[in-house]
C-alpha cells in the first residue's frame, strides 16, 4: 500500500529532463506550489498523460471518490484492473505516470509505528503507475499497486508499480495487454533505499528510535 509520498520535483524540472531526454512533445500546465513531503490522499498531485499527441504534465487530486459513501480509493490493485471491467476500460483509456523521488512505509517498532522513506538509489525521480477519471468535474487519480519485491517484502505486502523514466513512456504509449505486462513489482536488480524518513518522524517516533539503537535493534 502506498499512503504517502514524496515528490521534490516540479513541473517545470520534469518538463526539462523529459525534453533534454526523450524526443516528444511536452506540455507543462503544472503548478509550481504543491505539497513535495508526506504527500497525502485527498491533496493535489503532478500526473502525467497523453493529451493529443503530447506528454501532459497537470495537477490531479489524489484518489477516487465517487460520491459521499463511496470509498477514497488511493490506491488501485492491479489484480482489480485485470479483472473488473471498469476498471480495466479505466486503464485502457486514462494510464498515467505519477512523479515521485520516493514513497514511505510505516514500520512497527515496538509500540510504535516509524515512517520509512524508500527511494532508488540510481534514480532520484521515479514514477508509479496510475490512473485517473473525471468525476463531478474534479479530475482524480489513483496509485497502481502490486507485489512487492524482495525488498518491500520484509516491509509490506504490496507497493506501488514503478517505472524508471524510459519505462514510464512506454507505459504511457503502450497498447493495454503490453502496459499490464509492465505493472510487475520492480525488479530485485534496481538498488532500493530504505531510511528513516527524519522529514516526518515525530518527536516520539525519533525517542523511540533511539532506544532501540541503545538496545542494539
Amino acid at each position: 500500500m502506498c499512503s504517502r509520498f514524496e515528490n521534490k520535483e516540479t513541473g517545470l524540472s520534469i518538463f526539462k529532463r523529459i525534453a533534454k531526454d526523450f524526443d516528444i512533445k511536452v506540455i507543462n500546465n503544472a503548478p509550481e506550489n504543491l505539497k513535495q513531503i508526506d504527500i497525502r490522499p485527498t491533496e493535489d498531485i503532478l500526473i502525467l498523460k497523453n493529451t493529443e499527441g503530447a506528454l501532459e504534465i497537470n495537477r490531479k487530486t489524489w484518489g477516487i471518490k465517487f460520491d459521499e459513501k463511496s470509498p477514497l480509493i488511493f490506491n488501485s490493485r492491479i489484480e482489480t484492473i485485470k479483472s473488473k471491467s471498469y476498471w480495466g476500460n479505466l486503464f485502457s483509456k486514462n494510464r498515467c505516470l505519477i512523479p515521485a523521488t520516493a514513497f514511505y512505509e510505516w514500520v512497527q517498532a515496538d509500540r510504535i509505528k516509524i515512517p520509512n522513506r524508500i527511494a532508488l538509489a540510481e534514480f532520484k525521480l521515479f514514477f508509479m503507475a496510475g490512473i485517473y477519471v473525471k468525476i463531478n468535474d474534479n479530475f482524480c487519480a489513483s496509485v497502481i499497486t502490486t507485489a512487492p519485491n524482495t525488498r518491500i517484502a520484509a516491509i509490506h505486502n504490496r507497493m506501488p508499480v514503478i517505472l524508471l523514466p524510459e519505462e514510464g513512456i512506454k507505459f504511457l504509449d503502450a497498447d493495454k495487454e503490453s502496459a499490464l505486462s509492465q505493472c510487475e513489482p520492480l525488479r530485485d536488480s534496481v538498488e532500493m533505499t530504505v531510511d528513516t524518513a527524519d522529514d516526518i518522524t515525530t518527536i516520539k517516533q525519533k525517542e523511540e528510535i533511539e532506544k532501540n539503537k541503545k538496545r542494539g535493534k
